[in-house]
């Protein structure tokens, strides 16, 4: 299949998406065409004048501010994009300032493209959507009909909106009013903010547009017509994107001053940061007895917010936070040093991601390989590689994209210097399972592992982790079944020498605030407090998404 690509994405082989057209199934050529936006000064004068009557005068210091910040960004030093190095695939690539001009339409009929894909392109003209043998699809990161237009995350936030979506469909004349191929959506939450949605939708986005291309692949692109009505947008005014930012800083400032417990919490953490923690690991690291940590995470993505969940670019805070203030090593080190009775100057940690989901490998995996970091995945072995998911998914308002790794990238996992352990069978709380039953969830994994993957040293991390998860009778048949660790989840650090049938974990990879994960990976344990003000005060109301009209 050949694909011609419409963009005006200068940066578009640096993008998610052009991983997604590279590894479309059956793709022989790709064709580029974007359109250039030229610098001569009597476009810039254009270009200003309809900004100025769009925008008012406001648009001057605008734009004069955007540019300033601008320039202070190219003075830090920061890593671009990478490009992509999967197999390649011949590629052209056509330059233009009008999409639509003469030359590059005789360039495309000559191509010959099978199908046409519009990311982040002007409106196209059916003179050059149409050339395409299949048609042309359109990435629009909105739901339609109701967010027709752009951008992205912006207008539903604005109108107040409960969700936000992508949608792949075919280009016809109208502006993103063709046939939906595919279409995804997800939560916006009340705490959101248009970063957060926006790469939410940029995820759906990713989703859905591989999902298109394998409908198209297939042969079998299915299409639902829009259902009538709905509205088109335009990019908001200089004032309606303050209109906004004021909104959004009003809405969590009244979060923020009603919520009496967090800043209890933040004011207690502070402190523990700034006081109690630099003179605490002056006399560890002295008597060379810092402890040995081992980190929880579960998913990597921006498509919920939970306890389960850390977006990705709070994970890659924590990476580097971890990096700085730890010795990061792989889970089999880590727990040799506490086998063993390590005197440690440095503390130790260790990353361990539980449940085995797919955002472990597209996001998660990525963002360690950049840091050299190790890390272990806990599976539950007999859903691995299947279409299942997990019982406690059943509720979240995204369950049909919180998939499971498969054997094939636990083994590159492991040739990549990961290791993978038991999560049980089916993900069974231990504590209520007995008899044979109980054995299966213990034995069958380890023996799975080491016949799949070929790792013989297997630990253990039994689901939920919560002190009553697991009764000393699952623990033996732990030791039976040849673990060389059984590892918790609620909380606490592991000093050297520590018994590895009791190793401890603490969980900093769901949607928690930066004070609250900074001070949880210098071992700070609020829980008892925690306890005591829910007695006495009540639990305060998580993150949740927005209610339904």
């Amino acid at each position: 299949m050949r694909i011609v690509v419409f963009t005006a994405d200068p940066d578009l082989e640096r993008t998610p998406w052009w991983r997604i057209v590279m590894e479309t199934p059956g793709l022989t050529a790709v064709l580029v065409c974007r359109r250039r936006v030229t610098r001569r000064p009597r476009d810039v004068l254009r270009r200003l004048r309809r900004n100025l009557a769009k925008h008012g005068l406001i648009f001057i210091p605008y734009r004069a501010g955007l540019l300033a910040v601008s320039l202070m960004r190219r003075l830090v030093p920061s890593r671009p994009p990478e490009p992509y190095h999967g197999p390649a695939v011949p590629t052209d690539i056509v330059e233009s300032p009008d999409l639509q001009a003469a030359p590059l339409l005789e360039r495309v009929r000559q191509w010959r493209p099978d199908l046409g894909l519009s990311i982040g392109a002007p409106v196209l003209r059916p003179p050059l959507f149409k050339i395409p043998k299949l048609g042309t699809l359109n990435l629009h990161l909105g739901r339609v009909p109701e967010y027709r237009g752009a951008p992205p995350g912006f207008w539903e936030l604005y109108t107040d909106a409960r969700r936000i979506g992508a949608t792949v469909h075919w280009v016809d004349e109208g502006l993103d009013t063709g046939p939906v191929v595919v279409a995804a959506e997800a939560p916006i939450y009340e705490s959101d903010s248009l970063a957060r949605v926006e790469a939410r939708a940029v995820e759906l986005g990713r989703r859905a547009l591989t999902a298109a291309l394998k409908h198209v692949a297939r042969g079998a692109p299915t299409a639902a017509p829009q259902s009538p009505g709905g509205r088109t947008f335009r990019f908001p005014t200089v004032k309606q994107r303050a209109i906004l930012a004021g909104r959004l800083t009003l809405r969590r400032w009244r979060r923020e001053i009603r919520d009496v417990r967090g800043m209890a919490k933040g004011a207690a953490m502070l402190a523990w940061l700034l006081l109690y923690r630099p003179v605490r690991d002056l006399i560890r690291t002295l008597r060379r007895r810092h402890p040995v940590r081992v980190f929880t995470f579960h998913r990597v993505t921006d498509l919920c917010r939970d306890g389960l969940t850390v977006a990705p670019d709070v994970f890659r805070r924590q990476v580097a936070y971890l990096r700085r203030h730890h010795e990061v090593v792989s889970l089999e080190r880590a727990l040799g040093a506490l086998r063993d009775g390590a005197r440690l100057r440095h503390p130790l940690a260790a990353l361990a991601f539980d449940d085995g989901y797919r955002s472990v490998w597209d996001v998660a995996r990525p963002i360690l390989a950049k840091h050299d970091v190790p890390a272990c995945a806990f599976v539950c072995t007999g859903l691995v590689g299947t279409d299942e998911r997990l019982a406690h998914d059943d509720a979240s308002p995204v369950r049909p994209y919180l998939d499971l790794m498969g054997w094939d990238e636990l083994r590159t996992l492991c040739e990549e210097g990961w290791s993978v352990g038991a999560h049980t069978v089916s993900h069974a709380r231990l504590a209520q399972c007995d008899g044979e039953t109980l054995r299966r969830e213990v034995f069958e994994p380890v023996a799975t592992i080491r016949g799949s993957l070929g790792q013989h040293v297997v630990a253990l991390a039994y689901p939920f982790g919560g002190p009553g998860d697991i009764r000393e009778d699952g623990r033996s048949l732990v030791r039976e079944a040849g673990y060389v660790a059984c590892l918790s989840n609620f909380g606490g650090e592991n000093h050297p020498p520590a018994d590895l049938m009791h190793v401890r974990r603490i969980d900093i990879g769901g949607d928690h605030d930066d004070l609250g994960w900074k001070a949880w990976t210098h071992g700070c344990d609020l829980s008892r407090w925690r306890l005591r003000w829910t007695r006495a005060f009540g639990d305060a109301p998580a993150s949740r998404p927005l209610e339904p009209t």
